[in-house]
């Protein structure tokens, strides 16, 4: 009875520090929804857009073995709460601000805050549940994540519509104070957490990073990650409503809501291969099955013009293929104990979110070189056609294969024991 209730009070704080995995990633891609906005209003090119929406993810991955290393030390209670907190700060400066310098430390905020999200979800299903169900959680935190993805897509469009792209901010910010509210009154800390502590006695913060990072599976899983992240940095969160607007002439509501259907897809897929990997009792099978998917659905995607019923349908296979990546978080964990967990993610999750500082920009230095390249467009901010897109993100099926070849070297880490046991 005990041990449902403690299963229960897991669920609960689980699912709020979901909540707030799932609303920063509204924050995440809401670049994507006002790009033409932003463009327009601010004069930028390309390259310049994809480097301000890019610096949620340097604040993402700068803060992310540092909010691994104080969920370890304190606990997610009072760090999810200042993390909402950063956001709201964030969203409102965003909202308000006049200056791409000013914007630019809005985004960064937003990505230091949003840190902790991920993590924290974590973190908590680690210390509330068994390791045999940890991939799976991760797999459902992804799905209510993707479900703030989704509604960053064509609501956050219509809201933008309605009132303005700053008034849009300002209401993420309120709502983001809400959620710092909530994690506060309903965020309690764990006794495993004590008890880990305890057993870290004699360990350092340096020796914590040097055995993480000597483990060169660390840094496999971390590749694998770091090139799975792509078609959701460098597509999904910025460039894929652009695309889909220009290659399918959609209005931007609708393009929105058809990359929503990526993050439907996802949402679904993220559990279906944790359920997998659970199932045939392999982390990399799953992994190495996700990125083969991944390979074929986004070239099919990008590359082969079909009805547009027929793109819903390959955004959400699209989706799904790519959900099989947040197997690897598990993975990472289970080459560490338990007080090392946080870190050990945290490092791994830096490893993803630098895909989105490297190729936001990078993706769009190569529009801008294909529109220079283009004597129609000579001179016109914003001229994108289909073609530009078509070069510009070959990028992302070639990392795909990369994430395909790299589980050739990766060893499965799926607690197999640990499986046994509850089976019996």
């Amino acid at each position: 009875m005990e041990k449902n209730r403690s299963h229960v009070l897991g669920l609960v704080v689980w699912g709020c520090a979901a909540f707030f995995y799932g609303f920063q990633f509204i924050l995440r891609v809401s670049p994507s929804v006002i790009s033409h906005d932003l463009m327009r209003d601010l004069h930028l090119d390309a390259c310049l857009l994809g480097a301000l929406s890019s610096f949620y993810y340097i604040g993402y991955s700068a803060m992310q073995i540092p909010s691994g290393i104080i969920l370890d030390r304190l606990g997610p209670r009072r760090p999810l709460t200042v993390a909402c907190l950063l956001c709201a700060g964030g969203a409102f400066l965003f909202s308000y601000a006049e200056s791409l310098t000013l914007l630019s430390v809005a985004r960064t905020f937003m990505g230091i805050g949003s840190a902790f999200a991920f993590l924290s979800c974590v973190k908590l299903a680690s210390l509330y549940f068994p390791p045999r169900i940890l991939s799976i959680l991760v797999g459902f935190t992804m799905t209510v994540g993707t479900l703030g993805a989704t509604a960053g897509g064509a609501p956050l469009g219509m809201l933008v519509d309605a009132s303005g792209w700053r008034m849009a901010n300002t209401v993420l910010g309120f709502v983001s104070l809400a959620i710092a509210v909530a994690a506060f009154l309903v965020i309690r800390e764990n006794a495993q957490h004590t008890t880990n502590e305890e057993e870290r006695a004699g360990e350092t913060l340096i020796q914590s990073l040097i055995l993480i990072a000597k483990n060169p599976q660390t840094w496999v899983y971390g590749l694998y990650g770091f090139a799975m992240y792509v078609p959701l940095s460098g597509f999904a969160d910025l460039w894929g409503t652009p695309f889909v607007m220009e290659a399918y002439k959609m209005d931007r509501t609708a393009a929105a809501g058809t990359m929503s259907l990526f993050y439907v897809g996802l949402s679904i897929g993220a559990p279906t291969w944790s359920y997998y990997a659970t199932r045939v009792q392999s982390y990399r099978m799953a992994m190495m099955y996700s990125a083969l998917a991944s390979v074929l659905c986004l070239t099919l995607v990008l590359y082969v013009h079909v009805p547009v019923y027929a793109l819903y349908g390959l955004m959400m296979l699209a989706g799904f293929a790519v959900g099989g990546q947040f197997i690897a978080f598990a993975g990472v964990t289970a080459l560490n104990p338990l007080y090392r967990t946080g870190t050990a993610s945290g490092m791994h999750n830096m490893l993803c979110m630098i895909s989105g500082i490297a190729m936001q920009p990078l993706l769009g230095h190569f529009l801008d070189l294909c529109q220079k390249a283009d004597p129609t467009c000579m001179g016109v901010i914003g001229c994108y056609t289909k073609e530009h897109y078509l070069k510009s993100l070959a990028i992302i099926p070639l990392t795909l294969i990369f994430a395909l070849v790299i589980t050739v070297f990766m060893k499965d880490t799926f607690p197999k024991e640990d499986a046994t046991k509850a089976s019996s």
